[in-house]
């Protein structure tokens, strides 16, 4: 869905929703965009970038936020696309990640006749900067639901391995988001790191960009610690389900050793032939007898060479 709104001071947004190629060719004709940027809008797994554009004096965003997904507790990460010229701004987003279109109009429409004064590339950080406090949520989110995982009993069911796996999952995507995501703002701060560099930016866009590096730093922490908790709790889980089976597996070699002592005995006995105490009424009373101090010794051996 492609849709233009004016602003103010002859200032315009353009509103991509789920772009496509005649959406890319209206872009193309009427902002001269580089023929470059179509793979890079067209792609749903294009990461975190920032590129400038000296000819056109156009800058390209490529931001990676997380939205909530179909399954309950699940997230997923897409990418976002900002376009910032003198006097236009456009954004591209897909039908995942309207939450970030909904974000902008709530910010436009937010600002005082003194905030209208600032560029562009102002709006365009202070809505990453309110993207960013989103994402934040969602890592508390995933926490949340980590401190849930944790409570366990004798050993993890089913369903908490598998929810633990799935957050292990999630925060793949979301630390590899949240790197680029930094990355993308150091270039942005690159770029015009000189005064002889093509990309220019006043103090005031320094200023939010300084502030909009923080919150995005401080998100790959957060982040980063979220999958290293997540990885100690699986390998606490790893560690439980181990101890489980070894318990098992001796509980089975003992009840193994018990049970082949009756069909030894019974056997020799079965034998046709002269045995020691095969004779008489109350025989079978003396292979019983034979049967359960052989038991007896056998736990008595298998427990003392385990306690040494």
């Amino acid at each position: 869905m492609y849709r233009e709104q004016k602003l103010w001071d002859d200032l315009t947004w353009t509103s991509v929703v789920d772009v496509n190629e005649a959406d890319l060719d209206k872009l193309q004709q009427k902002f001269k965009l580089p023929h470059k940027y179509r793979s890079y809008l067209l792609d749903p797994r294009e990461r975190s970038r920032f590129d400038y554009n000296d000819g056109i004096k156009t800058g390209l965003l490529i931001w990676r936020v997380a939205v909530a997904g179909q399954q309950a507790h699940s997230f997923q990460v897409v990418p976002v696309s900002f376009i910032v010229a003198e006097k236009h701004l456009i954004s591209i987003v897909s039908s995942k990640a309207k939450g970030v279109q909904k974000e902008l109009e709530e910010l436009l429409a937010e600002l005082t006749q003194e905030e209208r004064k600032a560029s562009l590339m102002v709006i365009m950080l202070r809505l990453l900067w309110r993207i960013n406090n989103q994402y934040v949520d969602q890592i508390d989110e995933i926490n949340k639901r980590r401190e849930e995982l944790a409570v366990y009993r004798k050993h993890p069911s089913n369903p908490q391995i598998e929810a633990l796996s799935r957050l292990s999952d999630q925060l793949v995507y979301l630390t590899t988001a949240a790197d680029n995501n930094v990355v993308a703002i150091q270039q942005m701060k690159l770029s015009s790191n000189s005064a002889s560099d093509e990309f220019q930016m006043d103090q005031r866009e320094r200023d939010f960009l300084d502030d909009v590096e923080v919150e995005t730093k401080q998100s790959q922490q957060i982040t980063q610690d979220a999958a290293e908790l997540v990885d100690r709790l699986s390998n606490t889980y790893n560690n439980i389900l181990n101890n489980t089976l070894n318990d098992t597996m001796k509980f089975l070699t003992i009840w193994s050793l018990i049970l082949a002592v009756p069909p030894i005995v019974s056997g020799f006995y079965g034998m046709n032939m002269h045995l020691p105490w095969a004779r008489g009424e109350f025989a079978w009373v003396g292979t019983l007898v034979m049967t359960l101090a052989l038991i007896v010794l056998t736990m008595w051996v298998y427990y003392h060479h385990r306690s040494k």
